[in-house]
């Protein structure tokens, strides 16, 4: 799928002067996102558009385009892909709506389009669908605004909504995105093909899936199959109630498929499964920038004991295990720490502990035999009664980032005040640390990425036996 991922040339058919169509939207991203290849509207009404020379049909183009993006009304979208075909374009993402997704009549437009494509050698991704995104080549073919920093998380969506709504989230998080794929209605270019496409991208560390429908069954089982033993997939599955599976019904033409079925192929395959938007960005998140952990071995430093004691909590019940201090580290910690510390895992530090001392020992447990380190409080390294970092707070902050590389071990930093409020938080994030706002969603991420990395050692140890 290089052609379509990695054109030489595009042309946009359906380019617009008026600034709120798509094909003006989109026309402008793709000049704007700095697209080296050739880029050619197509208007029979305009002589040029953006400062491009504007082409009365894809017949006239002086050269033949790898991608075509096709923003017309859909009875037009027929003519389009034949003139495609014609011109010998490998591939065109039709953003155009009205096709399955509206009845029976769409259906057979939709067909007919199929029928059209089939015949002249053109693939389709979509109809009704918001584009795709490549920033390895700087190629922004959608119609949104929030176009995320270069990054290793691909992301496929089955709406474009919840598309728009990632990239977004991403952008105004720091969040770099390698790809993003809208498959709209799933016509041709099937969710199964692009996973197989991206288990390869050496730009993709992990792939996220907004998914309401499976189009081939057996093709997505054997996508599946190679990409879990390849790179973290995360997915998110909705429509699995009735009244979810009609909506998705009316969203893109899908057929709901029973969750409990899926729930088990995900098991068997290692897919991790988010329950919703918000944790299917946490989690990719988290699989992008930090290490795995190599075991389920936590420890917990806190501002305050409350922190500590919820923390404690969602670890216990997730399988994660909060290992007792060694004497050792106590020892060096007592020489660190106010003589009322807890002594005991959660290290409780108390409101007035200073970064110093707080560095130190976040430093002292990633040496020990922890896995995995949790730290918690309001504004992290602030006190409880000035929440607002000073600037000696923000220095640790940078140097605490650095040891997860320097150990390659996950800190999973839990700031209440978040990065609107935490100067640490911000820091963290600029470092490409994930900042959660609430102890669940932190131990829920460390679980998913504990159980992914046992199932990746115990997929290596069985090779290595039948080795």
């Amino acid at each position: 799928m290089d052609e379509l991922f990695f054109p030489k040339g595009v042309c946009i058919v359906g380019a617009s002067r008026d600034p709120q169509a798509l094909g003006h939207i989109i026309l402008k991203n793709i000049l704007s996102g700095g697209f080296s290849g050739h880029i050619y509207p197509i208007n029979p009404r305009c002589e040029s558009l953006l400062g491009l020379r504007c082409y009365g049909s894809v017949k006239e183009l002086p050269a033949v385009p790898d991608l075509a993006i096709v923003a017309v009304p859909a009875a037009l979208v027929p003519s389009v892909i034949a003139e495609c075909g014609e011109k010998g374009i490998p591939y065109a993402v039709i953003i155009t709506a009205g096709f399955k997704e509206t009845g029976e009549r769409g259906a057979e437009l939709e067909r007919e389009v199929l029928r059209i494509a089939s015949e002249k050698g053109v693939r389709i991704v979509g109809p009704n669908c918001m584009g795709i995104y490549n920033s390895y080549n700087s190629l922004t073919a959608t119609f949104t605004l929030m176009v995320p920093k270069k990054g290793n998380i691909s992301f496929i969506s089955q709406s474009g909504a919840v598309g728009t709504t990632m990239l977004a989230w991403a952008k105004k998080a720091g969040i770099g995105f390698s790809k993003f794929i809208s498959i709209g209605n799933e016509s041709d270019v099937s969710l199964s093909e692009l996973l197989l496409y991206l288990s390869g991208d050496e730009t993709t560390k992990v792939i996220t899936v907004y998914m309401e429908s499976v189009k081939d069954g057996k093709a997505f089982l054997e996508a599946l199959r190679r990409v879990s033993s390849n790179k973290p997939t995360i997915i998110l599955k909705v429509g699995s109630t009735p009244a979810g599976a009609k909506a998705a019904a009316s969203h893109t033409g899908a057929i709901a498929v029973e969750s409990s079925v899926l729930e088990g192929i995900f098991r068997q395959f290692s897919v991790i499964q988010a329950r919703d938007t918000e944790e299917l960005f946490e989690l990719a998140h988290a699989f992008a920038s930090l290490p795995l952990p190599q075991g389920g071995s936590a420890a917990v430093v806190s501002s305050g004991g409350g922190w500590a004691i919820e923390c404690a909590d969602a670890l216990e019940s997730s399988g994660i295990s909060l290992t007792p201090l060694p004497d050792s580290v106590v020892k060096e910690l007592d020489a660190l720490l106010p003589t009322y510390w807890s002594r005991r895992n959660p290290l409780d530090l108390v409101a007035s502990i200073n970064s110093e001392a707080y560095y130190q020992a976040v430093k002292l447990l990633m040496e020990n035999d922890y896995d995995m380190i949790f730290l918690m409080g309001y504004g992290v390294l602030g006190s409880i009664a000035v929440p607002v970092a000073v600037d000696r707070d923000v220095e640790y902050a940078r140097k605490i980032s650095a040891l997860v590389h320097i150990h390659k071990k996950p800190i999973f930093v839990v700031d209440v005040l978040g990065e609107d409020l935490s100067e640490c938080a911000r820091v963290f994030k600029q470092k490409n640390l994930p900042v959660f706002r609430t102890v669940k969603s932190a131990v829920r991420v460390a679980s998913e990425m504990v159980r992914y990395s046992f199932r990746l050692r115990s997929r290596s140890k069985n090779l290595d036996l039948k080795g």
